[in-house]
């Protein structure tokens, strides 16, 4: 009878487990996911998302870049100009306009 009563709880602890699947921070596809344009001067600077190189910032004016749930930092960088860091947090379809004016260098 034990060990019945021990393998309905183990049934159940399993059951409770498999229903709530992964955390949806670690999930794509399913609306977690958030975009961000970036308005850049000079408009070929590059575009660096958690250290990763994704393009020049005029492929991301009309076509958002889209990234994953939680919090990134954006880098901004171009020769000749200071580089701007920004950190954004995006997730649940969130839209995100980042607008840089980078300095020249003195």
């Amino acid at each position: 009878m034990k060990r019945l009563v021990y393998l309905a709880f183990l049934l159940l602890i399993l059951s409770i487990l498999w229903g709530c699947g992964l955390p949806q921070e670690t999930r794509r596809g399913i609306g977690n996911e958030g975009f961000l344009n970036v308005l850049a001067t000079p408009n070929d600077a590059e575009i660096y998302v958690d250290g990763q190189l994704m393009g020049n910032a005029e492929q991301f004016e009309k076509n958002p870049l889209e990234l994953r749930s939680g919090t990134h930092k954006i880098e901004i960088r171009k020769a000749g100009f200071t580089p701007e860091v920004r950190e954004i947090y995006v997730g649940n379809q969130s839209r995100h306009t980042l607008k840089i004016n980078l300095k020249k260098y003195p």
